[in-house]
């Protein structure tokens, strides 16, 4: 008795199957729902494309100081994938310009550079995004402060010059009788922040800063020449605008 009503409960069961997916849109997949440690349902938003300037300053041998360098724009392109209402991964390459002089003029040295960076960051947001959340708990996320790091390489391409009795000289590469030329390829540790304005679910501006750390001592190719004992660093400031994908229509939004 009990087989025979198990077997027509699954045969009910099995039939009810094709009508409950003739109702659903073609295509259609349940929305991956997960949990924050409050326990509020969110779901991952699209990756998100970001375009930007940026200008850069140099902290090394030849000098430390802002006013010895010569701002110069670069730009950026990136990609962003918000994890959690606190967490994203950021990838991006860019390209960025130095050029600086030497603090000391009894030195009178000089540099003009190019680098080409590619990052990949841990991003925290300090305030929870809770336009991720689904239900009451939605809330829009127009502002949104955040701080990060991570790792990266660097390929950089220095030129130097010298200035003696008022007369500049380009000097021949630091290493050029040995392996290593340029342009030459590095490693860098960035850490930073900035802020988010957002405008939509799919646009946004960026403001942020970054430091770099580097495993070089010839990102301005000056160094036996000065201090070979200091690695060099440089700090980029950019403005990104960032669009954001949007969801495939085969795979409705519930909040």
């Amino acid at each position: 008795m009990r087989l025979s009503f198990t077997l027509f409960l699954a045969a009910g069961v099995l039939a009810a199957l094709p009508s409950v997916a003739q109702r659903r849109p073609s295509g259609y997949h349940t929305p991956e729902r997960l949990h924050n440690p409050d326990q509020h349902a969110y779901r991952r938003p699209p990756m998100r494309v970001t375009f930007g300037v940026n200008f850069a300053t140099y902290n090394g041998d030849i000098t430390g100081r802002l006013s010895d360098n010569s701002l110069r724009p670069g730009f950026g392109l990136g990609l962003v994938r918000p994890m959690s209402p606190h967490v994203s991964l950021v990838a991006e390459l860019s390209y960025n310009k130095l050029k600086a002089v030497d603090q000391r003029p009894d030195r009178g040295f000089s540099f003009q550079g190019t680098n080409g960076v590619l990052t990949v960051l841990g991003r925290y947001n300090f305030l929870s995004d809770e336009s991720m959340n689904f239900g009451p708990s939605y809330r829009k996320a127009n502002f949104q402060p955040f701080a990060q790091a991570g790792a990266g390489l660097l390929l950089f391409d220095p030129v130097a010059y010298q200035t003696v009795a008022g007369v500049r000289t380009r000097l021949d590469p630091e290493r050029r009788n040995s392996d290593y030329s340029y342009p030459h390829l590095g490693g860098v540790l960035p850490v930073g922040g900035g802020v988010t304005v957002r405008t939509s679910p799919y646009f946004a501006v960026t403001l942020e800063g970054l430091y770099y750390f580097t495993s070089t001592d010839l990102l301005d190719d000056v160094s036996a020449r000065a201090n070979p004992d200091k690695l060099d660093k440089f700090i980029t400031a950019g403005l990104k605008v960032e669009v954001g994908l949007k969801l495939s229509q085969k795979k409705p939004l519930v909040r």
